[in-house]
């Protein structure tokens, strides 16, 4: 895959596909590299409400494909690919993948978030086989058999996981370390929908029996077992950005005017820069303006005789 292009962009979420849209069509000919499905945290969605367009809402999963969708109508392929480093050499940026090395004049940076690990004992032995970060993960092969799947978390994620796994047929639990920060509505359809929640609830251990895993909770003063079948984690979410520099890191850490960056071509959008405000119209619209910045930055850069 050893090429360069004029824009690179580094995951295809919803910022990513919003500026692979716009360059298309400003001609620029982007190129997407993505190791997963193209979509992001947005497929994981149980209903989406705050995105316009929608008056009922509508599913994460099906937003996501129409945005994809579009993304191939105006002629965008994504290559999949996993990015391992990326780096600035001279005025252009090197981004190694799993399938090669491209050269690029510009790049975006629109790779989310990863989620916080779980770091009590006994969460590292079961993780992708008991403990999953999202539900869709869980090895639910058994159709109309009940599970009990505990969700750890008191986020809007935690909540709308929970929304997901209630809607597949599943006995859920939630449990909180403090009172649900969770938009109210979610908070309405949980209860309304048969979930059990615990406040004040602190996981200290996991322990497998049988066919269970049981977690020790501090919870009321007391330690208390909950058994379930699998565990869900949704414990907050930290910037996708292990695969960059020293340089770049930086440029990330002390950047006051996103999506530019202090290093000339650099630009990050979405998710992974924006902490707690995670909204798919908010990434839509960092994506477009990293790309309209990346369309000036190329246009008026010098030309090299």
């Amino acid at each position: 895959m050893d090429q360069t292009n004029e824009v690179t962009i580094v995951g295809v979420g919803p910022a990513g596909i919003a500026a692979a849209i716009y360059l298309q069509r400003a001609e620029l000919h982007p190129i997407l590299l993505e190791k997963n499905e193209p979509g992001g945290l947005l497929r994981h969605a149980y209903l989406v409400e705050n995105y316009p367009g929608f008056p009922g809402g509508i599913r994460g999963c099906t937003l996501a494909e129409q945005f994809v969708k579009q993304l191939h109508m105006v002629g965008v392929s994504i290559t999949k690919s996993g990015v391992t480093h990326v780096h600035h050499h001279g005025d252009k940026f090197h981004i190694e993948t799993d399938q090669g090395c491209l050269v690029s004049s510009t790049i975006i940076i629109s790779t989310g978030t990863i989620p916080r690990k779980l770091e009590i004992p006994g969460s590292a032995s079961i993780e992708g086989t008991r403990l999953f970060y999202e539900p869709r993960s869980i090895p639910l092969k058994e159709k109309g058999v009940k599970k009990r799947i505990l969700v750890i978390g008191g986020g809007d994620i935690a909540f709308d996981y929970t929304l997901t796994l209630l809607n597949w047929g599943h006995k859920v639990t939630i449990i909180s370390r403090s009172k649900p920060t969770c938009l109210p509505p979610l908070h309405e359809r949980v209860i309304k929908n048969g979930a059990t929640i615990h406040t004040m609830c602190v996981p200290e251990e996991i322990v497998e029996h049988r066919e269970n895993i049981l977690l020790r909770c501090r919870w009321n003063e007391h330690i208390e077992e909950l058994p379930f079948n699998f565990i869900v984690v949704a414990c907050g979410r930290a910037p996708n950005t292990s695969f960059l520099s020293p340089t770049f890191k930086k440029c990330f850490d002390t950047a006051l005017d996103f999506p530019k960056t202090s290093l000339p071509g650099l630009y990050f959008a979405g998710d992974v820069v924006r902490g707690t405000y995670r909204q798919v119209g908010i990434a839509v619209g960092d994506g477009i303006h990293a790309a309209m910045m990346v369309e000036h930055y190329l246009r008026k850069r010098p030309v090299k005789s």
